[in-house]
């Protein structure tokens, strides 16, 4: 069975941070968060223009329904997700 698409994406993250981290290079945790933006983007500008400002709204709602509510489940375990 092929894994989801939010899996594979953060195999790629984790390796790009191993790869940083073996070479003591600093990771640049903002400048990974933008370039990853800028996929998405890159993601909404391919569709016709009438689904990029939904796709955006949507996007944008998902990222911060995500956020909150990992951040209820860190408070109420007092411990991250990973």
């Amino acid at each position: 069975m092929a894994k989801p698409l939010r899996e594979e994406i953060n195999d790629v993250v984790e390796k790009h941070l191993a790869d940083k981290l073996r070479t003591g290079e600093p990771v640049d945790v903002p400048g990974m968060a933008q370039e990853m933006a800028q996929c998405l983007v890159d993601m909404i500008m391919e569709q016709n223009e009438e689904l990029q400002a939904p796709l955006l709204a949507s996007a944008i709602a998902s990222l911060g329904d995500e956020y909150l509510q990992r951040h209820v489940l860190i408070q109420a375990t007092g411990r991250e997700r990973h």
